[in-house]
């Protein structure tokens, strides 16, 4: 007989929440349609690691590993990926008389009593992440396993940039009379809908589509990497992609100039919305879809990657009354996303917090999210004056691109705001010297800046199939290293394996330099150092890591390799 437990008493048990925050989460969570566990780590109320921890413990059953359960194929065919898909489990392993499967909600007794009946066979749940569950069902079902048919009705259309119509051919118009037809026939619906599902289970960022002479190419970006997938025949490319300029509100007869638009799909309760960009190329249109998962849970600052003392530096600084935070790094580098994790812990009830983004990525809750119009003259300059009549505390400006955004955001940080921003510099200090070459004078940059902090993105070691290895010489010479000076290092990568997409890495993890500013920094600041003095002063006093020592150590406890952590920070 299977005892019934509810997740909410688990997690008061545990310690994870009091009873008066498992009751005004059981308030919100109905209203939100979303299961318990997922609004919890979504709010950000409990990290999902330590909610899983806590019921695999109270529970007493087994948190799923990859090394101990790699997927096996033929276990796809004792659970239809209908069945897989409908109760949100995946096949384990298969004894004589027990069937192992991988569950996010292992509470969920009536999935469970379906699969007994089904299998003729006793049944027991090990929990797993949602993640990892969701790429449980794509390495054992695959691209084109049906799935995609569980995908709900693509809807929520919201609105794109208005259409961009020139005159086109007559030969142009007959084309796209018969696209019409095309783009609302099943096959192509279909297909559409399984490019994106599947991009969404593989935990895509990017898709993109796009022709070559003879035939059309499809690739995913997971893990900031491309991998190929599995691409429509040439003749359906084209009803493809003016499938997806309907939905998102683009025009299917301009093929010409480059395009954008966007709109919203549901997935699993999960909403998704997706940006669409094409331009023209010589072969036709290439289409780029930026995909943003709007319920997937917030970073907290525990979870960014940060070392111990680094974290703290953020945490001690981040309660202060007034003054700058900036995170600095090139594109796709995570910049929004510890900004995010840092409004997370930041965002309480006696505290006025507004952001100006473009675009807004994530929402949070009880947060004055702004969206950018340039075309109705809505810009970051422009957004920010606005803000500062809202009576804010702490201010987030999505990005500092110009000498006036950077004058209106330091003059908010010295008249008691809390500001929040990112520029694309190289390093934590180069974030000086950008202010000061956008015109700020140096001794407000040093009365004004808290800290900032540089950051990299590096792949991590898939867990399912890592092993040690010996390095290179040429790898270690390229890091300064001799054989001695990593002599009782347990060097980590992985063999690949279907959880990985046979690639040895699965998830990301981020490089971190933090400068937090002092009166030394402040002195600097103001005889206008070069950012490398000034980055040499600060780790000379013991104050500092470079990025590279920072990726030495994740090198070194075994979460990524010295060739993936070099393609990071060397320059």
């Amino acid at each position: 007989m299977r005892i019934r437990k509810r997740l909410g008493e688990l997690l008061v048990e545990g310690g994870l929440l009091s009873e008066e925050q498992l009751k005004d989460a059981l308030t919100q969570h109905k209203k939100s349609g979303m299961k318990l566990g997922k609004f919890l780590v979504q709010r950000g109320i409990v990290r999902e690691s330590s909610m899983i921890d806590a019921v695999a413990s109270q529970l007493k059953i087994d948190r799923y590993r990859a090394d101990k359960y790699p997927v096996a194929s033929e276990l796809a065919n004792i659970i239809p990926a209908e069945m897989a898909q409908k109760h949100q489990l995946a096949p384990l392993s298969r004894k004589p008389n027990l069937l192992t499967v991988g569950m996010t909600d292992p509470m969920d007794i009536e999935s469970l009593d379906a699969i007994e009946i089904f299998t003729n066979t006793e049944v027991e749940a090990v929990i797993c992440t949602e993640r990892e569950l969701t790429q449980l069902i794509s390495s054992l079902y695959g691209f084109s396993s049906g799935l995609a048919d569980g995908m709900e009705e693509v809807g929520g259309l919201e609105m794109g940039p208005e259409s961009q119509v020139q005159e086109e051919s007559p030969d142009t118009e007959i084309e796209v009379q018969s696209l019409a037809g095309l783009v609302d026939e099943a096959p192509v619906v279909r297909l559409v809908n399984s490019i994106l599902s599947q991009a969404i289970r593989e935990g895509a960022s990017d898709v993109h589509i796009g022709p070559e002479r003879t035939y059309s190419h499809v690739r995913f970006r997971i893990d900031g990497k491309l991998h190929e997938v599995p691409a429509p025949p040439k003749s359906l490319l084209l009803p493809v992609i003016s499938r997806i300029k309907i939905l998102a509100n683009m025009d299917i007869a301009t093929t010409r100039i480059p395009q954008d638009g966007r709109f919203t799909l549901k997935m699993e309760n999960r909403e998704i919305n997706v940006r669409a960009s094409t331009v023209p190329t010589i072969y036709g249109e290439n289409m780029v879809l930026r995909l943003l998962d709007m319920s997937s849970g917030i970073y907290s600052l525990h979870e960014l990657g940060m070392a111990k003392d680094d974290r703290s530096k953020i945490e001690a600084v981040i309660v202060k009354p007034y003054g700058m935070v900036l995170s600095t790094g090139p594109t796709g580098s995570g910049k929004s996303t510890s900004l995010y994790a840092i409004l997370q812990a930041l965002n309480k009830p006696d505290i006025n917090i507004i952001t100006v983004e473009d675009p807004v990525e994530y929402r949070l809750e009880k947060i004055k999210q702004i969206q950018l119009n340039r075309k109705a003259g809505m810009t970051f300059a422009s957004g920010l004056r606005a803000i500062l009549r809202q009576d804010p505390d702490v201010i987030m400006v999505g990005e500092i691109r110009d000498g006036e955004t950077a004058s209106i955001s330091v003059q908010a940080a010295l008249t008691g705001h809390r500001v929040l921003s990112t520029l694309h510099t190289n390093d934590a200090a180069g974030a000086v010297t950008r202010l000061v070459d956008m015109g700020i004078e140096p001794f407000l940059v040093s009365s004004v800046l808290l800290v900032s902090f540089a950051q990299r993105l590096v792949r991590t070691v898939c867990t399912g199939c890592q092993e040690s290895y010996v390095p290179t010489d040429e790898s270690l010479a390229a890091w300064g290293l001799s054989r001695a000076d990593v002599a009782g290092v347990d060097f980590k990568r992985g063999k690949g394996c279907a959880m990985c997409m046979q690639t040895g890495f699965r998830g990301r993890t981020g490089l971190f330099e933090i400068l937090k500013n002092d009166d030394t920094i402040q002195d600097l600041i103001s005889r206008r150092d070069s950012s490398q003095e000034i980055s040499r002063s600060a780790r000379a006093a013991g104050k500092m890591r470079f990025l590279k020592e920072d990726a030495l150590d994740k090198v070194f406890a075994g979460k990524t390799t010295l060739e993936e952590a070099a393609s990071a920070v060397m320059t």
